[in-house]
């Protein structure tokens, strides 16, 4: 059976099993999905468990409802694109990047894209490995003029960056790996952040700004200052000391870091290795949503993420990294 009879099968099978409107009743519980066989388009519809893992296995259709894409940008041999994911009633269910598995291969190998440099030493050249940072990055706007976003969305763009040799702090993250910035303030806020010679080959001035203490009630629970890891291109990195397994003797597989920028939160930051998606791809690892530690509160009002959420989609042949499960804080 080809993959367009496929599509209508599983669709039709959808159809004689829930409704639009299905919600879980007793034992029994409906999903709702985009259903589609295309990287576009589709259709909001709620659907049975076991036709919604048919649909996700044979087509492209994937869960929530359908999601607004932005422009796709190439990554080693195939693209990554942002996206958004609304709920009926306005508020946000999902923002987050998507890329062929084929990105995955073809990647660059040297340290960094050398987009970011500032010749610390003074000896007249820039070392790619030690005076440039940032790895190979791609800035994403994300879909907000489609209609689809949620007012009072936190993230306002993604910045993605791949390490192929990995990133400061020596000997937990670097590994390959990709980060993922869902920034909370503008992209000119942090293309003002300058390179220099102080922190991260970041900008001295910069680096007391970035360093700038945080409030305790706007720090994220269990998170640390290491002031060192203040970037340039890109702001200070605050770090889960108590719950990342890689600062208890485990190796680095996924994580989540917020940045910190002139006394506030600048951006939520998921970081996962290069084998992890590998490992999503092959079945050895398993597809799962992560909780966000969250501060006391919020400074700013908005739709902020309690989990992040990393996929690997069969049908689409695809990874996901999400932000999800908003709630809304009301702001200081």
């Amino acid at each position: 059976m080809n993959r367009t009879r496929i599509f209508a099968a599983a669709l039709m099978a959808t159809s004689m099993l829930t409704t639009p409107t299905a919600h879980a009743t007793g034992a029994s519980t409906t999903t709702f999905m985009c259903v589609t066989d295309s990287m576009d388009g589709g259709k909001t519809t709620a659907v049975a468990p076991e036709a919604a893992a048919s649909l996700k296995q044979r087509t492209r259709s994937y869960e929530g409802p359908c999601a607004a894409f932005g422009p796709a940008q190439d990554l080693g041999n195939g693209n990554l694109r942002s996206y958004t994911q609304t709920n009926q009633d306005g508020t946000p269910y999902a923002v987050g990047v998507t890329f062929t598995r084929d990105a995955l291969a073809g990647l660059p190998t040297d340290m960094n894209d050398r987009h970011h440099c500032y010749d610390v030493n003074g000896d007249g050249r820039m070392d790619q490995d030690t005076e440039c940072v940032g790895g190979y990055e791609h800035p994403l706007a994300l879909p907000l003029a489609t209609g689809t976003a949620a007012p009072g969305l936190s993230s306002q763009w993604v910045l993605t960056n791949y390490n192929p040799k990995g990133h400061g702090m020596a000997g937990i993250y670097d590994v390959p790996h990709f980060d993922f910035h869902f920034y909370l303030k503008p992209k000119s806020v942090r293309d003002a952040i300058r390179t220099g010679p102080c922190g991260l080959v970041i900008n001295c001035d910069d680096y007391a700004t970035a360093t700038k203490e945080i409030p305790a009630p706007y720090m994220p629970a269990g998170y640390m200052d290491h002031k060192e890891a203040a970037e340039g291109a890109m702001g200070n990195h605050l770090m889960d000391t108590d719950d990342s397994p890689e600062w208890h003797g485990q190796p680095f597989t996924h994580t989540f870091m917020y940045g910190g920028w002139d006394g506030d939160l600048l951006f939520e930051e998921p970081m996962i290795t290069r084998a992890w998606f590998t490992g999503l791809a092959a079945g050895t690892n398993a597809n799962g949503c992560f909780p966000v530690n969250q501060p006391a509160a919020w400074k700013n009002a908005g739709f902020y993420p309690r989990q992040y959420c990393i996929t690997y989609e069969q049908g689409r042949d695809d990874f996901t990294v999400s932000l999800r499960d908003f709630f809304s804080a009301p702001g200081a």
